[in-house]
């Protein structure tokens, strides 16, 4: 999905994801994740986030190759979707989301607007 407000420097290897992240985790492939999207709207080769009970039917039928999400709700995810295991899932997805969208942080206003 495109982000109308922000421009995503993506893709990025996986394996780049998962350092910046601090995660060490074998994976066959070294795939390029093109984005960044919650459960509903995420793609194949997109990563996403899980970090709540209430969120499980969307958990298990999510798209995402990948998945930042933690060890008691991994297996909520379809096999299609590599688990990334952290301890905080919200600061974990936020350091992913600043790598997409850089600018996506900084709080500027357009001061001309009227």
């Amino acid at each position: 999905m495109t982000n109308p407000f922000y421009s995503n420097n993506g893709p990025f290897n996986i394996s780049e994801i998962l350092k910046i992240l601090k995660v060490n985790l074998k994976i066959d492939k070294n795939n390029n994740v093109i984005d960044i999207a919650d459960l509903l709207n995420a793609e194949e080769d997109c990563i996403t986030f899980f970090h709540s009970k209430k969120y499980i039917e969307l958990a298990k039928k999510t798209k995402a190759s990948y998945c930042i999400t933690t060890q008691n709700l991994k297996d909520y995810l379809p096999n299609s979707c590599t688990s990334i295991i952290v301890d905080k899932v919200l600061i974990a997805s936020s350091i992913v989301t600043q790598k997409f969208y850089p600018n996506s942080i900084e709080d500027e206003y357009d001061k001309s607007a009227i």
